[in-house]
């Protein structure tokens, strides 16, 4: 992954991004209010569609669980909920 950083929340280089496996990826969102969990449709350069919105720790393992079952150290280590990562 190379390139300038994305505003959008759909560009493959989005700034917000937390962790990616495969197809799917963890972003918080541009306002700092929520994680969304997205899956990429097609290759390479496809944009990202949201599958599910998320603002406690918990419910987003719970999501990332039932795609890969082991969950990455990038979302156990977020806060308890969404607005421990932000201001607000």
């Amino acid at each position: 992954m190379s390139g300038p950083v994305e505003h959008r929340e759909t560009a493959d280089l989005f700034h917000g991004q937390i962790v990616r496996r495969e197809s799917h990826r963890v972003i918080l969102d541009r306002d700092g209010i929520q994680w969304i969990l997205q899956r990429r449709k097609g290759g390479a350069g496809a944009s990202w569609r949201a599958l599910g919105y998320y603002t406690t720790k918990k419910a987003l393992l719970r999501a990332w669980a039932a795609l890969y079952g082991r969950t990455p150290p990038e979302i156990e280590g977020l806060p308890d909920t969404v607005r421990g990562c932000s201001d607000g």
